[in-house]
């Protein structure tokens, strides 16, 4: 799939699934499967999914988004979901999270700690040292929530 297609499925279902309270997280694809992620503050039941299935598939057959793909899936993120927007640390605000980045020299690094605070272009995590390091969304590669086991 295409930036371009991914882009075009997420505005045009994005705001009809907002309306229901709940959020296109992504779009993925794995071999013939088009998978919607979606998520739901109080949670998802098998219900929702079926429901939000049922609403989506006719929108994109029309718009021929379903001509390369033998299924449509429609499934929660899970819990280790990837955090890839500023919507998404705000969800996770008091989270230990890790986070791989990019820095302006090309070089990755981990980083790990809690979500104090989120700005529309950063994230700022306090650290087990005590300080806080602000991190900007665009410098991120990966973002998960540090699940403790």
């Amino acid at each position: 799939m295409t930036a371009d297609e991914k882009n075009s499925i997420i505005e045009m279902l994005a705001p009809m699934l907002d309306s229901d309270g709940i959020e296109l997280v992504d779009v993925e694809t794995h071999s013939k499967t088009l998978r919607l992620l979606i998520h739901k503050p109080d949670g998802l039941s098998v219900a929702d999914c079926q429901a939000v299935n049922q609403v989506v598939r006719p929108i994109l057959e029309v718009h021929e988004h379903l001509a390369n793909y033998a299924q449509l899936e429609v499934a929660s993120p899970g819990i280790d979901r990837p955090l890839r927007t500023a919507k998404d640390f705000q969800r996770n605000c008091g989270r230990t999270v890790q986070i791989e980045i990019v820095s302006e020299n090309e070089h990755e690094r981990q980083v790990q700690g809690t979500v104090v605070e989120v700005r529309p272009e950063e994230v700022v995590l306090a650290q087990s040292d005590g300080k806080d390091i602000s991190i900007k969304i665009s410098q991120i590669l990966n973002a998960h929530i540090h699940l403790r086991w």
